[in-house]
């Protein structure tokens, strides 16, 4: 049963929400997906917002969570009281297919105990058993969303195979993927073995998402970019498309609504045409691809969002302003959704992530006046 995540009253008067954009902002048929009022800016969507950096009046992602609480609640530009300990959701099918992952100060997610041989895949708990082994999460899901209370949409996300795929072999994070790509040539089959066991857990853990609350979702290739277009097209590529596929039919068989879904592969400019017919509404950018060539690949039927360089956070507001009115000229009002080109980073000042935000007000409604 879908939990009840509406409030009595509750009022959904947001001026930025999730949609793929057309003339006023967004297709009236995502915007029904999402049960949500129209809205005549472009919508913004900032990545992995840390959570005191999450701005008014934006979409509120669920990219935390809280390691030994259910109440996970995410506020516009402040934590919420009481929450302390966070852990990448990311991660969190790999914790429930039963491997041990720490957060190491200044350096990130470590797994004390990585795949080395092929033998090391049967160390893996059955993927039909994580939506029950992360019932803590959906219910942290339902709560976000019912504090929410119809201000801003809710995003579910998580991690697609190959990038899930390069923490269990490398242990932690690497500047070359060498360990997970000598697996790719060296043990192609205990590859897509190991590729559909994570899968068969991502479908699950997304329509629970959903059935809990979420009201779109978004899947990072965060990785594509170690892969060229042979290996992409081999081992990352058909995954991509079966979690989309199987999450859809997944969602009507459990009587949900479908749901709007973002693919965002890295460095994955090489894929982008295959990208945007792998089954999902939007396809995002990061800000090495070329607005205009972008749309020449993946045809005027698909969504784009993206795809300001994070590191522009760190120049003036009056220079963001301008970066952002340029950005919205190369996409152009319709079928787009304003984003960064990848996550917020720890140190960038709030007041910076709010002028990015407040830009994409500005301009867009400019935009679309002329």
């Amino acid at each position: 049963m879908t939990p009840s995540c509406e409030q009595p009253g509750e009022k959904k008067q947001i001026t930025l929400l999730f949609g793929a954009c057309g003339r006023q902002a967004a297709t009236y048929q995502s915007l029904g997906k999402l049960g949500l009022p129209r809205t005549f800016s472009t919508p913004v969507a900032p990545q992995r917002p840390a959570v005191n950096l999450l701005c008014s009046h934006c979409v509120a992602s669920l990219w935390m969570l809280p390691s030994s609480s259910p109440t996970s609640l995410l506020y516009p530009r402040s934590p919420p009281p009481g929450v302390t300990g966070w852990e990448p959701g990311r991660f969190l099918p790999h914790q429930a297919l039963g491997m041990e992952v720490t957060m190491v100060p200044g350096k990130g997610p470590s797994f004390p105990e990585p795949l080395r041989e092929e033998r090391d895949l049967q160390r893996l708990r059955d993927p039909t058993t994580v939506a029950s082994e992360l019932g803590y999460v959906f219910q942290a899901i339902t709560l976000t969303r019912q504090r929410l209370a119809g201000r801003v949409p809710l995003i579910g996300f998580a991690g697609a195979p190959w990038t899930l795929m390069t923490y269990m072999v490398e242990g932690g994070g690497s500047s070359t993927m060498a360990q997970a790509k000598r697996w790719l040539y060296q043990r192609p089959q205990a590859s897509h073995q190991l590729l559909r066991i994570l899968t068969d857990a991502l479908v699950p853990y997304l329509v629970g998402q959903v059935a809990a609350g979420a009201q779109a979702l978004q899947l990072f290739e965060s990785h594509a970019g170690h892969l060229g277009p042979q290996l992409f097209s081999k081992f990352a590529l058909p995954y991509i498309r079966d979690v989309a596929k199987r999450v859809k039919a997944g969602l009507q068989e459990a009587g949900l609504a479908p749901v709007p879904m973002i693919i965002f592969a890295k460095d994955g400019h090489f894929a982008l045409e295959e990208l945007a017919q792998a089954g999902y509404e939007v396809v995002g950018l990061d800000w090495t691809v070329a607005p205009e060539k972008a749309r020449d690949c993946v045809g005027k039927t698909v969504t784009l969002q993206g795809n300001l360089d994070p590191c522009a956070l760190y120049a003036s507001e009056e220079e963001i302003g301008q970066l952002v009115q340029q950005m919205l000229n190369d996409f152009g009002p319709r079928r787009y959704i304003a984003n960064l080109g990848h996550g917020l980073y720890p140190d960038m000042d709030p007041e910076h992530v709010g002028a990015f935000v407040d830009a994409v007000h500005k301009h867009s409604r400019l935009l679309r006046q002329n």
